[in-house]
């Protein structure tokens, strides 16, 4: 009996350590033809506060910047600031997929 609990529960493992591989980087090159800086406005939690007696949470208006670059065939990809202002048009920007 404690053969196959054993079995088992090495199974599972292989099943956890296989599937977590798949979710490795795999870096792959795009070229940018377009780049878009995106800015919305969005609510953020700042904490909390108990003015009125009871524990509340405090949102502000906050506005969140978006970097995005397309590829020649037209598909838009979401980058990093850094990667954003380190690509120009023309040039290669390493995306992990």
């Amino acid at each position: 009996m404690r053969k196959h609990v054993l079995g088992a529960a090495g199974g599972v493992l292989v099943t956890l350590v296989a599937a977590c591989g798949s979710l490795t980087c795999q870096p792959v090159p795009v070229t940018v033809a377009q780049k878009d800086e995106r800015a919305r406005l969005e609510m953020v939690s700042r904490g909390f506060t108990s003015e009125t007696g009871r524990l509340q949470e405090v949102r502000v208006p906050e506005v969140v910047r978006e970097y995005w670059v397309r590829a020649p065939e037209g598909t838009w990809y979401r980058v990093s600031a850094d990667q954003f202002r380190a690509v120009e048009v023309g040039g290669t920007v390493e995306l992990c997929r």
